[in-house]
Parts: structure tokens; sequence; C-alpha cells
């Protein structure tokens, strides 16, 4: 137990730099005391963590120590970080290095834990790819990636946009089947783009600096509290066969009936996409609530009906 806290000191220190000994208990969730025994049995083992006494001070780890993987290159690194998500490593160009990676950590392993690695990975895979392979190939996505490595402005031109601007690349997220650039304006706003949606993508040679206190993790789930906060709501119940519950994604716990049916709650944009997702199941889903949304469907229906009828 005590090992993990040290590895995780150690990574706190190299990762975010100069910390108080309050920072770093509340990082750890240790009393502070515990702390200090922990620089110092860093300190013992040769790590070189010093003290910065006055206001402002703290610990922090010489400049240039850098613990390593002994063996690992970047891109094995990278594609480590990144995840064994197939689709991702491969739009990276990283998918060749992943497996090399796994290999050389199980290798580094102590026997015993080598040997529960192994087992593990033998009998558990996560694989977040859907059976339809089909999915946005993002076509500006090298040129985005330089540009985040490097710190270089690109211009681009966005969706129904006719101008172009320019944007300092901060990062890149893949959601699912689909990659968005994090990028500052001009302005210094932060702004999302989805990368199938450029329409073109400019390297500059202007370099910027990237906000010391920017986090893309805590970024991006900003954003999704916001944008669920702000996305229409129109939510629904629905009597749906057991094989097409999957095409819906519901928003309580589903009460079974007899025969293979089931009550969901989900929550859907507008009543027009409610309407052309319960008549996408031919059957296998039936309005319960609200009563308006049975009434598009079935003049939606009677009008299909019409028209394929004449």
């Amino acid at each position: 137990m005590r090992a993990e806290r040290l590895l995780r000191l150690l990574l706190h220190l190299q990762t975010r730099g100069q910390s108080t000994v309050d920072q770093l208990a509340q990082s750890l969730e240790v009393s502070p005391r515990t702390v200090q025994r922990d620089l110092d049995a860093l300190s013992l083992a040769g790590v070189p963590v010093y003290s910065i006494r006055g206001r402002g001070g703290g610990w922090a780890l010489l400049p240039d120590y850098r613990s390593r993987l002994t063996g690992l290159t970047p891109s094995e690194v990278m594609s480590v970080f990144v995840g064994a998500t197939a689709h991702v490593l491969a739009d990276l160009g990283l998918d060749a290095s992943s497996d090399q990676a796994v290999s050389k950590l199980i290798a580094s392993l102590p026997e015993g834990t080598r040997r529960e690695a192994e087992f593990a990975r033998q009998r558990l895979l996560i694989d977040h790819a859907g059976w339809d392979d089909r999915r946005e190939v993002p076509r500006w996505l090298d040129l985005c990636r330089e540009a985040v490595w490097e710190e270089r402005r690109i211009t681009i031109t966005y969706a129904d946009w006719t101008d172009p601007f320019t944007v300092a690349p901060l990062g890149l997220v893949a959601k699912a089947r689909t990659w968005y650039l994090v990028a500052a304006r001009t302005d210094g706003q932060l702004r999302t783009y989805r990368l199938g949606r450029l329409t073109s993508a400019t390297l500059t040679d202007d370099t910027f600096t990237r906000p010391p206190d920017f986090d893309l993790a805590g970024h991006w789930a900003a954003s999704q509290r916001e944008f669920r906060a702000t996305r229409p709501s129109y939510p629904i119940v629905l009597r749906v066969r057991d094989h097409a519950v999957r095409r819906f994604r519901p928003t309580a716990p589903m009460h079974p009936e007899t025969d293979g049916w089931w009550i969901i709650h989900t929550d859907l944009e507008n009543p027009h996409e409610a309407c052309a997702a319960v008549l996408a199941q031919a059957g296998n889903a039936q309005v319960l609530a609200p009563p308006e949304l049975t009434d598009l469907v079935r003049e939606a229906a009677w009008t299909i009906f019409e028209a394929t009828t004449r």
C-alpha cells in the first residue's frame, strides 16, 4: 500500500510540479504528517526531492529528473496512455506499437504480478467499437496532431463558414467514432471543432504558448456537462420488445412485461426525432407517453401507408 502511495507521490511531483504538503496530502488523501514521512522516504531512496522555503514554497523534484519506463519508445508509451481502443490507435498511427508496449510492461513486472497481468490480459478485452465499423475518417487529423504537438496555430474553414480563421490547437478528443479539436480563438475563447466538419486546414509557422492552467480532460468534462444542461429535452415512455431495447438509451430503470416487452423511459431532443425513432422499429416500439407523440406517430405511419399503397 505504501509503495503505491510513494509512486503516486512521485508521479504527482513529476507531472504537476512544485506542490505544498497540504496539496500533496489532499491529492493522496492522507495526512500532512504521512506526506512528510513519504517525502523523507523518497529522499532516502535517492529520488531528488527538495523543499523550497518561504512564501510560495513547497516540495519539488530536480528539474532534470524523470522516472522512465526502460525500453519503451515514445510511440509505445503514447499508445499505452491513449488506450488500446483499436480505431483510436489506428487513426493516430500507433496501433503497431500497442502490443509491443504491453509486452514490455508485463515483462518488467515481478514474476507473480506478471502472471496475474498475463492471466487477465488473456481473459479480458475491452472493445469500444460497435459492430458497424463505419466511422468518420478525420481528413485533417495528422495536421491537427502536428499542430497540437508543436504548439503551432492553424488556419481553418469550418462547416458553413466561408471565411477562414486562425486558432491555437490545445488538444484532440476521440469520442466514440468521432474526433474533435479543442482550440483557442484569437480572443482567447475556447471552442470545440468536429474534425469531420473542417473543410480546410493549413499549418502556420506562428507558434503560441499553451495556457499553463489548461487541462484537456477537465475542460472536456465541463463542456460535456454544459452541453447536457443546454441540450433540448423531450422525455418519453415506450413499450419496447426486448430485441429493440438496445436502440434506445433508458434514463430510468426498465420494467419488464410479459412476452418479452419492456417499459422504458428515455429522452430525445424533440417530438420529430422521437417519432422517427419509434417508426424505425417497425412495430417493436409503442408510445405510452406523451399523448401528442402517439398522435404524431399515428399520423406519420398513416402518411407512409398511403404513399406506399398508391
